[in-house]
């Protein structure tokens, strides 16, 4: 086991390359920590550009196996100390299922009906509550979350800082 932290970014050119890998990676982490009842360090995978790894009607056998692992990572991850993040603009074309099992959202503009729809029925919000969205800057976000803040479906603005900046004092921080 690895005690010291780590940050590993994985991209391609080939789409179906990275959904694969995914689905290995996730599948041989999930099973290890399973049999062996691991459950550290913390592992949180997230998927960029989410609606090509979860899509609601897969229409590649890659998307199907990325998938079908986020969808087991997603129900059954937390235990083992794996979780999923994802991160989209098009959330009407993720899988509904998928989307439910996460329990915190971070909003940001949502300028389409249907997208704000799709992220409303998941948390109960009405579509007044996404009105403060579109006057939103660089760091301003809607948090609901199931679990996290100890309220259900409330949305709360939050401003955070760069993640960037953040990311790279953590990287040096821990050479």
């Amino acid at each position: 086991q690895q005690k010291k932290k780590g940050l590993y970014i994985i991209t391609s050119h080939d789409q179906d390359q990275i959904r694969r890998l995914s689905k290995e990676m996730g599948d041989y982490l999930y099973e290890e920590r399973r049999k062996k009842g691991i459950i550290e360090p913390n592992v949180v995978f997230v998927f960029d550009e989410a609606d090509e790894f979860i899509p609601q009607s897969p229409s590649r056998d890659s998307q199907k196996e990325s998938k079908k692992i986020i969808e087991t990572l997603t129900r059954r991850g937390r235990k083992f100390g794996i979780g999923v993040g994802i991160a989209t603009q098009r959330s009407s074309y993720l899988d509904t299922n998928i989307m439910g099992q996460l329990h915190t959202y971070f909003i940001s503009k949502l300028p389409r009906e249907y997208d704000r729809k799709v992220v409303g029925d998941a948390f109960s919000l009405s579509e007044n509550e996404f009105i403060q969205t579109f006057k939103f800057s660089k760091g301003q976000w809607l948090l609901v979350s199931h679990d996290a803040l100890g309220i259900d479906s409330v949305a709360l603005p939050i401003k955070t800082e760069n993640a960037e900046e953040r990311i790279v004092r953590t990287l040096e921080s821990i050479k």
